[in-house]
């Protein structure tokens, strides 16, 4: 991307200023967020988030593994971030992987308090993990929020089998995989937090900024928060800094924001569950059951 000229960031700066923003948005106004869930049928659960330009495509498959003793519960998401050479030229190669890196940490970081206790099949002897990978097919700013509501959002969508435990008559435990496709559960996402990501840009500060106005920001922060309004984690994604009692403030707006963003992820993965339940009731919706199949295949061989 060719780099902006010092009186096109004077515009920017000065449209922020005046809380008119190139695209006619005040300062703490989203893009419209479109979401699209179940666009995989081989993951276990998909989305597809679109905050402006930017788009990105959540995929989630399953596994099992044995938690770690001092961690019975067992930290169960793991992230994966690449970035496309479709979104832009500049990703191919070395540099994309080096992008894609700095991306895939940051998110583990920002989730690695994120634990699902649904997850968990038997604490310290068996639980899912999560693989969840991010796509990223354009990149128009604003990158850490889109991938929360994709996760989110994908999460929602994911169906995992049935696994029951009985016990042996040598007192060891027995993990059974359910044989009907359809006897599938989905995991309670109200602990995984959405993004507010807050740029500063000259005095002011905006959210969901185009890649343009990042360029112009000195600060930026990304601030977690569940759905009761709990601020989960923070990490500053840029230079510069800003005083506590700034930042305070900062994280007041913010949740504000982020209860309106979760109260309307919410109803369109309330709306994908209805639509799930009635094609999950029709016998002739086959391909359902593609990717549950394999994955209880492959749990069988397992146990």
């Amino acid at each position: 991307m060719v780099g902006l000229s010092p009186e096109e960031k004077i515009f920017i700066v000065h449209g922020v200023e005046q809380d008119i923003r190139n695209d006619g948005r005040i300062r703490l106004q989203y893009r419209p967020i479109e979401i699209e869930t179940g666009i995989v049928p081989h993951a276990m659960g998909s989305a597809r988030v679109c905050t402006g330009n930017t788009d990105i495509i959540v995929c989630i498959k399953g596994s099992t593994y044995k938690p770690p003793e001092d961690e019975p519960v067992g930290n169960n998401l793991e992230f994966f971030v690449d970035f496309s050479a479709i979104a832009s030229p500049n990703y191919e190669g070395r540099w994309g992987e080096q992008v894609s890196e700095e991306y895939t940490v940051l998110l583990n970081k920002l989730y690695s308090s994120t634990k699902l206790e649904s997850l968990c099949i038997k604490p310290g002897v068996l639980s899912w993990k999560l693989n969840i990978d991010i796509e990223v097919l354009s990149f128009e700013g604003n990158i850490y929020d889109t991938i929360s509501f994709g996760v989110k959002a994908a999460l929602a969508n994911t169906q995992l089998p049935k696994i029951s435990t009985t016990d042996e008559d040598k007192g060891e435990e027995d993990f059974q995989v359910s044989d009907d496709p359809s006897d599938t559960w989905t995991p309670d996402i109200s602990e995984v937090p959405c993004f507010v990501t807050l740029w500063k840009i000259g005095e002011h500060v905006v959210v969901d900024p185009t890649i343009n106005e990042e360029h112009c920001s000195s600060f930026a922060c990304v601030i977690a928060f569940t759905e009761n309004g709990k601020v989960w984690s923070t990490v500053s994604v840029g230079p510069g800094s800003v005083q506590p009692s700034t930042f305070l403030n900062l994280t007041s707006e913010a949740k504000t924001i982020a209860e309106e963003t979760i109260n309307y992820i919410g109803r369109e993965c309330t709306a994908w569950m209805i639509k799930w339940e009635v094609l999950r009731s029709d016998n002739t919706s086959n391909w359902l059951d593609t990717s549950l199949r394999d994955l209880i295949y492959n749990l069988r061989c397992a146990f």
